[in-house]
């Protein structure tokens, strides 16, 4: 199966830059901080941030002004490094005792947790209560108190209105149900002499059919820790699977030789996608033609409802403490106090509308400038109802694509190349790459 040409990872450090000109407006309109202007003790200090995506570390950078601002004693220098290489640059300053106070945390968030290499918030300036009531959506047990969350991207329906009316087919009334999904899908799919020329549906390029487990109570994993075991071949993921390929093969809504979901969709080329809310960025910005055309829906599932979940979601995660210079803990947590506190509000809408997903902080979900955004309206709406399976390994989307491909363009039957998925799935499971999988 033909692999998309830019993953939600590229596209997070290549915004359009439709999208970083709103947030970095935003940046304007930071509140400045409360509190006294000396740093604890009465000592100068001299703090880091480390992050990659340069767009969205000038937007902390803003904030870090403005905390300095009003507490002269202490400078924070922000720096942006290349995101594929962050993590050896990281290793080799902690190493050297050179590493710095904060990073902007990405997947390398739980391994540097395991190795201990990260300072918990601290108790007193953020209460369990405070973690809890603040961000209500978010499953707290494998984060620990150790980061706070940006946004969530849930998966969502998008779909083209225009494509829609055209099949004779509700603009305003998206499909709820798997049944109503493959019908639409048949009636926006077109084929002339050379084979189909408009495809109902392309799924997604990262886990095509994981929200289809997850509606079905389904799990690609069971047990804990190092106990758990793959879990590929149960009569859930078959199901979604199955449901998945039919798609191509049963209902011949879609062509694996179709360009990736974005390309297709976005050059019109496709009627449907289901994928993670950045891609609301990447539409908007990079097919801004087609974009007002699109519209964005709760993902369909067996029933038309959450049983138990409409699809998956994944947390994107903002700044944490370091080792390394604990004399300086009490400075860098009234910054982040400041981050997540003071200017909190205004600091975090503006990076959930930079990287296109949900703000998850409670006092936002129902902020009425979602009525203005009406797909980030539809993705806060729907990430209380997905699932967040916390930490995929990375090392599983090529056994997780090459699935798809056996079975879609090979002719493998489901469940026999569930089978061979499962073998290679569960070898990475007893390397310890997925200990933090859901």
């Amino acid at each position: 199966m033909q692999q998309q040409s830019l993953s939600r990872r590229d596209f997070l450090k290549t915004v359009s830059m439709a999208g970083a000109t709103l947030a970095l407006a935003a940046c304007t309109n930071i509140p400045a901080p409360g509190g006294s202007g000396a740093p604890s003790g009465g000592a100068s200090a001299e703090l880091t941030l480390w992050g990659w995506w340069d767009v969205r570390m000038a937007f902390y950078e803003e904030v870090a002004n403005a905390f300095t601002a009003d507490n002269p004693g202490i400078s924070i220098t922000v720096e942006t490094l290349p995101g594929g290489e962050i993590q050896q640059k990281l290793y080799s300053a902690l190493a050297a005792d050179t590493g710095p106070n904060m990073l902007k945390m990405g997947e390398n968030f739980f391994k540097l947790k395991e190795e201990d290499l990260l300072l918990a918030f601290p108790e007193d300036v953020f209460p369990d209560d405070w973690f809890e009531e603040t961000y209500p959506s978010v499953n707290w047990e494998p984060y620990d108190r150790h980061v706070v969350p940006t946004a969530a991207c849930g998966t969502l329906l998008v779909y083209n209105k225009r494509m829609f009316e055209e099949a004779g087919l509700d603009p305003d009334s998206p499909p709820a149900t798997w049944d109503a999904f493959i019908e639409a899908a048949k009636a926006t799919t077109k084929t002339d002499s050379t084979g189909m020329i408009q495809a109902g549906f392309i799924p997604a390029g990262e886990w095509p059919g994981l929200s289809q487990i997850y509606q079905l109570g389904g799990n690609i994993v069971t047990g804990e820790g190092d106990a758990k075991q793959a879990n590929f071949e149960s009569e859930e993921v078959v199901q979604a699977f199955q449901h998945l390929t039919d798609l191509a093969l049963v209902h011949n809504a879609w062509d694996p030789t179709f360009p990736g979901n974005l390309e297709s969709v976005g050059s019109g080329l496709a009627a449907m996608t289901e994928d993670q809310a950045w891609v609301i960025g990447e539409f908007a910005g990079t097919f801004a033609d087609i974009y007002p055309d699109l519209g964005f829906a709760p993902n369909p599932t067996p029933s038309g409802n959450a049983d138990p979940y409409l699809g998956y979601k994944s947390t994107v995660l903002s700044v944490s403490a370091l080792t390394g210079h604990e004399d300086q803990a009490g400075e860098t947590f009234r910054f982040l106090e400041y981050l997540y506190k003071d200017s909190g509000k205004e600091a975090y809408w503006g990076l959930a509308e930079l990287i296109s997903c949900a703000p998850v902080r409670g006092d936002l979900a129902s902020d009425p400038r979602l009525d203005e955004n009406p797909a980030l309206k539809t993705v806060a709406e729907v990430i209380p109802f997905q699932k967040d399976p916390v930490a995929p390994p990375e090392d599983m989307y090529g056994p997780w694509s090459d699935t798809v491909s056996l079975i879609v363009n090979e002719g493998q039957p489901v469940e026999s190349a569930l089978a061979e998925m499962n073998g290679k799935v569960q070898e990475l499971i007893d390397q310890g790459l997925a200990t933090f999988l859901q």
